[in-house]
């Protein structure tokens, strides 16, 4: 049989797979009890709707896991009676999933077991008597923005628009405004949940202070939130959009990356993220993403000094906070990839500013060999800069505290996003084996380049940051307060439905 179309191809490809593995008894029985509680909710392989939603991932690696079926409900009453009648079959693994952007397979991917996909549980309202959004997961931010932009308000929340909602802010969330305004989940100060058991429970952060912080960073593991309660913040025209550099401006990027960072203690409305790309022949590039909220950007100070360097493509302007999101996305949106992330926390070396320097390198070395290779020209890595002010800790401390322990009294660091992006199912081992020895052989460093500051003794906390860590990473286990949580976890889950049947970092 001759066939044409690649949607059709697709499916006939999908049916194949089915026919030769598949879930087991138990897991389709769940499926089944579920569609009858929950008519026209649950998808079944075949089917155009479960075919799209297994593929809904943006790195295509998870679209190899196949699960028994999808559960796609509409409020947390369908999200509670899905896990109530899971609860009944504790040999199916099931997971939540907000966005797909999580590249982790097993986090928002369930292979023979039930996938929740909380795409219809969707919509961004301001409540402005209380000036607080009530955001549910669905979608992206590219929505959420757009919609409390009308009302002359926004909620810390996505750089890039296309990024999901729900892992973002169960995750700790890094934003253009967290200078001003602290995390993304430090400004969340309600939650409704579906628990392990299918009871829908309403967090507040000011009656349950202790949970309130524990939800804060410690990603899916008190339940799948339906709907969060975030502060809202006046917002008018920006400025702000990426530039893409050359590598002879690596010496010119780094130094004011490295003035950069205490900047934010000075000026609270610029952000930048440093993104040093490694991609054909191990040449390097660098794209700049620029945010400062206001219409002009500042003249004088480390962020004018970037924009001193020139750029060969520079797409900055005046637009509303929106357009910049979405603008931003752009790019990520057309990358049709097998993906993986891993992150790191940098101390801040005010008398070194060469690190950046050795860590591109190295990554360069790491890499070039294989990305020399004329049948890996889609491959690439980068190596994200994030500067993570001090000031952060203040406006988390002064939001009750989240789960990643940043304080008042921090110093000045910077979170490393390693992204790699490829085609061929067999380099998944080998790209992100190079994440791996990069971050390996930071570690190896930092106690040298903070012995040279601090002394030899110095004890920097460096928690990870979950929303960019690779799933072997033991995020939580960085966590001062690791012991606290796990102890709030358990009390919330005691059976363990959530810690050994769910996807996602766990205490």
């Amino acid at each position: 049989m001759h066939i044409s179309n690649p949607i059709v191809f697709s499916i006939v490809g999908l049916m194949g797979q089915v026919a030769m593995g598949g879930a087991s008894a138990t897991a389709t029985k769940a499926c089944q009890e579920i569609s009858k509680a929950l008519p026209s909710r649950v998808s079944f392989p075949l089917s155009i709707t479960y075919y799209n939603e297994a593929r809904e991932y943006w790195s295509t690696v998870l679209r190899d896991l196949k699960p028994a079926c999808v559960i796609l409900p509409e409020s947390a009453l369908d999200v509670s009676a899905a896990v109530t009648i899971l609860n009944k079959y504790p040999d199916v693994k099931f997971t939540a999933r907000s966005g797909g952007h999580d590249p982790n397979i097993g986090h928002a991917t369930v292979q023979d077991g039930v996938l929740i996909s909380l795409g219809k549980i969707s919509g961004t309202t301001y409540d402005r008597n209380r000036n607080v959004a009530l955001v549910k997961p669905g979608g992206e931010w590219n929505e959420v923005i757009a919609a409390l932009n009308k009302e002359g308000v926004t909620i810390v929340g996505g750089r890039l628009g296309i990024v999901g909602i729900g892992g973002f802010l169960l995750q700790g969330g890094i934003s253009f405004l967290s200078s001003q305004y602290g995390l993304a989940a430090d400004n969340v100060v309600g939650w409704e949940i579906v628990t392990a058991n299918g009871t829908i429970i309403n967090v507040n952060a000011a009656d349950q202070p202790e949970l309130a912080v524990a939800l804060r960073g410690s990603g899916s593991q008190f339940g799948i939130v339906t709907q969060f309660t975030v502060r809202a913040y006046p917002i008018g025209k920006v400025w702000g959009g990426m530039r893409i550099y050359d590598e002879s401006k690596a010496d010119a990027i780094f130094k004011a990356l490295h003035e950069f960072v205490p900047y934010n203690l000075q000026d609270k409305k610029a952000a930048i993220i440093t993104t040093n790309i490694f991609a054909i022949g191990g040449t390097r590039a660098f794209i700049m993403f620029y945010f400062y909220d206001g219409e002009t950007p500042p003249t004088t100070g480390p962020f004018a000094d970037f924009l001193k360097i020139g750029s060969i493509i520079d797409i900055t302007k005046t637009q509303t906070y929106p357009e910049l999101l979405k603008s931003n996305g752009f790019g990520a949106s057309l990358l049709n990839s097998r993906i993986s992330f891993r992150t790191l926390t940098l101390p801040y070396i005010a008398n070194n500013g060469a690190i950046y320097a050795e860590i591109s390198d190295k990554m360069r070395d790491i890499t070039k060999g294989f990305l020399s290779n004329p049948f890996k020209l889609t491959s690439q890595c980068s190596v994200d800069f994030q500067p993570l002010s001090s000031i952060v800790g203040q406006h988390t401390e002064a939001r009750g505290g989240n789960a990643m322990g940043l304080t008042g009294s921090d110093p000045d660091r910077l979170i490393l996003e390693i992204q790699c992006s490829w085609s061929d199912k067999n380099d998944d081992d080998i790209m992100r084996q190079f994440s791996i020895d990069l971050t390996n052989w930071i570690e190896s460093r930092i106690p040298v380049w903070v012995g040279g500051e601090y002394g030899p003794a110095a004890n920097v906390y460096l928690p990870l940051f979950m929303n960019d860590a690779m799933a072997d990473q033991n995020v939580t286990g960085s966590y001062r307060d690791y012991a606290k949580f796990k102890a709030l976890q358990l009390q919330a889950d005691p059976q363990g439905i959530l810690r050994t049947r769910t996807g996602g970092f766990k205490y």
